[in-house]
């Protein structure tokens, strides 16, 4: 390993770089080669600089595209100083050794993102000199250090101390294999850029590249002799990586999967009104809405099914309050995951009187609906991936009441309300609700049932074992897929419904409207499934 004698600078993201090269010149004596608007900044501020076109012979060409392309940089990071050839041949060539390499590349990614940028802008921002002047340094890591961000400026600095103007191998080899996996990030933005600017009404393409970064370590995956983790999909800008955590344990394997779809059923339902989530094992045991009172909501939603909620994950849709947080540490309700847009000051102090319990806080992620679908949703498969576009359109498609008994226009949003649930709950799924003085709220969730009919009774059978029998009177059901028999209406008419919303498609639909007529129930087709395996 040998001290680094001579550093070659070109950065676009200038921040840090001043101090970090004086550091360099004036406590080891490094000297410095330097690029155009990097090399004035340096000089301009009083470090001595090696232009790169003086120290090449070669000037900048065609705009600044071509300015390090060449043997003397190339060659000077590439050689390998321990190879008796390759230190001939770079004295033969006058090519002197390049030690490190400080580079950052165009922000291509950034500039992408811009609404109005054109072609020509975007392709003006494909980095060619940094990325192969990097790619080098990192391959020829044990001879020379590669600094790609300015994030590593102090880790440098600290390591030269310590080692006495020395970079441990080590931190080479981090620094370089950090390289590889900028390079592929990289390279996948812009592969994704110019497939969707010449197929712009393509999602799906023949190829699928993302790079995903490590959030976190998981105690354990889904099992307990399973080893998990967190990683985030760097093209995305909002996510669960946005969630802070304000107190309560680690957030584990399973925990993450119920956030996501917590999160979801958030989104789906809206920022109006006060809305509160209860699930467990990604479907929900009480969903309600209410619209003048947030502790309404998380009553109503308790109600639905309070054995399952032990344990489960909780979310609202608004700054969660005091009252909510005295009613669950009153309550002594036994809560995993509690996650809502910002917390009261004297909420949190209370909710952090469970020590385990996972406060999360979102913030304003629920007003970025749109940006956080733009990205497909992508489940994994043995020695491949299936992807497809998220559930997140219109849960109305085509509203059309089929039967002889019509709709009321006041009971069509309890209507849809169960339909939107049923979404969220696993299939097959069913979901009676039933309105009070200011909201709609569950009454009964089934999910997860092979069969139809079977997940109608097992949602009147939880509706009846939690108090709410009386409340099935006249209630609304709404179920993920068609009636492929009238049997599950009959079952759902029995309990109570008085209107049911499926998406119809079924090639008995006629049987099921005929037995909807006859049992004088109101039964509409929405037009759209909303299966969730």
């Amino acid at each position: 390993m040998k001290k680094i004698e001579r550093a070659l600078v070109s950065v676009y993201d200038k921040s840090g770089i001043l101090e970090f090269v004086k550091e360099l010149v004036d406590k080891y004596n490094i000297e410095i080669l330097s690029t155009g608007g990097t090399g004035k900044l340096l000089e301009k501020n009083g470090v001595e600089i090696l232009k790169i076109s003086h120290y090449t012979q070669s000037p900048e060409m065609f705009e600044g595209r071509v300015k390090t392309l060449h043997p003397k940089i190339e060659g000077g990071i590439l050689y390998r100083r321990s190879n008796d050839q390759d230190i001939e041949e770079a004295k033969k060539y006058d090519i002197p050794p390049i030690d490190m390499v400080i580079c950052n590349l165009y922000p291509f990614k950034d500039v992408i993102k811009k609404p109005n940028t054109s072609l020509e802008d975007a392709l003006e921002m494909i980095d060619i000199g940094g990325p192969t002047m990097i790619r080098a340094a990192a391959k020829n890591f044990p001879d020379v250090v590669v600094v790609p961000k300015a994030t590593y400026y102090d880790l440098i600095l600290s390591e030269l101390e310590q080692n006495d103007g020395f970079v441990s191998e080590k931190t080479r080899a981090k620094l370089a294999k950090q390289v590889f996996f900028i390079m592929a990030d990289y390279n996948a933005a812009i592969a994704n850029y110019l497939h969707s600017y010449y197929n712009p009404d393509a999602f799906l393409g023949d190829h699928l590249i993302k790079t995903y970064q490590k959030v976190q370590d998981c105690r354990y995956g889904e099992n307990w002799d399973q080893k998990a983790a967190y990683y985030r999909d760097l093209s995305a800008k909002y996510g669960l990586h946005n969630i802070k955590k304000l107190g309560g344990k680690q957030i584990s394997f399973n925990n993450y999967l119920d956030i996501d779809s917590c999160l979801q059923m958030l989104l789906d339902f809206g920022e109006n009104d006060y809305i509160t989530a209860i699930l467990k094992h990604t479907s929900p045991n009480g969903i309600a809405l209410d619209r003048e009172d947030q502790l309404m909501s998380v009553k109503k939603a308790f109600s639905c099914d309070p054995l399952s909620a032990f344990g489960g994950i909780w979310g609202v849709n608004r700054k969660l309050t005091k009252e909510v947080a005295e009613f669950i540490i009153n309550e002594k309700i036994f809560i995993e995951v509690i996650m809502a847009p910002s917390f009261e000051e004297e909420a949190l102090s209370i909710l952090k009187q469970k020590e385990n319990m996972r406060i999360l806080e979102f913030g304003n992620l629920l007003s970025k609906r749109k940006e956080i679908y733009e990205n497909p949703e992508i489940r994994s498969t043995l020695g491949g991936a299936l992807v497809q576009e998220y559930d997140s359109k219109s849960i109305i498609k085509d509203w059309k009441v089929v039967s002889e008994r019509d709709v009321q226009q006041e009971e069509k949003e309890p209507l849809i309300f169960a339909y939107r649930v049923s979404k969220w709950a696993k299939s097959n799924s069913a979901c009676f609700t039933q309105t009070y003085n200011n909201g709609i709220y569950t009454i009964g969730i089934g999910a997860g049932q092979q069969s139809r009919v079977h997940v109608v009774e097992l949602a009147v059978q939880k509706a009846k074992e939690f108090g709410h029998e009386k409340a099935l009177k006249d209630s609304y059901m709404g179920t993920d897929s068609f009636f492929p028999f009238p049997d599950g209406l009959e079952a759902a008419v029995k309990a109570g419904a008085k209107a049911i919303i499926n998406p119809g498609g079924s090639i008995r639909d006629e049987m099921v409207i005929e037995k909807a007529n006859e049992l004088d129930c109101a039964l509409v087709f929405c037009g759209k499934r909303v299966f969730r395996h």
